[in-house]
């Protein structure tokens, strides 16, 4: 029984990858088309919450009283389950995770993740001609991955549009040298964004 599911794993993640590289190659062309034509919009987007969550930061503790040493932009496990495709940005000062709950807001670059859906369906159709019964809980799965793709790709837009923080007059406010903007998923290793040079 257990070689049974092995085999049926392995035939499943064969066949899965087979598909979605065709449509995640096709996927990553129409993100990069709609991100030429509309990206500032995006990026507009992204900078006005980041505005708002700065004023907060600073109406709450001042520029002086307590630094703002890490943001952090994390896509949420909990929206591939929902298929909200959120994620949180928040800050931090140094005592970084101890805060439980950290002033944020959730965000959805929903240029990246609108079309998931559709993808998935045509995922479940082109495997379903070749996976016999194929399972709910594989698609889950399946789907968890593919979002993965879409999350690391966010990463280069984000660098994009955190590097234009330096428009805001509350960020000039607030950064210290040493201030970080992480990218990752919580708790994890985080890559660094926005950094010239």
């Amino acid at each position: 029984m257990q070689e049974d599911y092995q085999a049926r794993e392995q035939k499943l993640w064969q066949i899965s990858e087979k598909i979605l590289l065709k449509i995640w190659k096709d996927r990553v062309s129409s993100i990069e088309r709609d991100y030429e034509g509309k990206g500032l919009s995006y990026e507009n987007e992204f900078i006005e919450e980041m505005h708002k969550l700065l004023m907060r930061w600073e109406e709450r503790y001042g520029c002086q009283n307590k630094n703002l040493k890490y943001i952090i932009i994390s896509p949420l496990n909990s929206g591939v389950i929902t298929r909200s495709y959120e994620m949180q940005v928040a800050l931090f000062d140094e005592k970084l995770y101890a805060d439980e709950n950290p002033m944020c807001f959730y965000w959805v670059p929903e240029f990246l993740y609108k079309e998931v859906e559709r993808d998935m369906n045509r995922y479940e159709e082109e495997a379903s001609k070749e996976i016999i019964r194929l399972r709910k809980y594989e698609v889950n799965e399946i789907r968890r991955r593919y979002v993965l793709c879409h999350a690391y790709i966010s990463m280069f837009f984000l660098d994009k549009a955190v590097k234009r923080l330096t428009e805001l007059p509350v960020w000039e406010r607030l950064r210290s040298e040493d201030i970080k903007i992480l990218y990752g998923t919580y708790m994890e290793k985080m890559v660094e964004i926005g950094r010239e040079g």
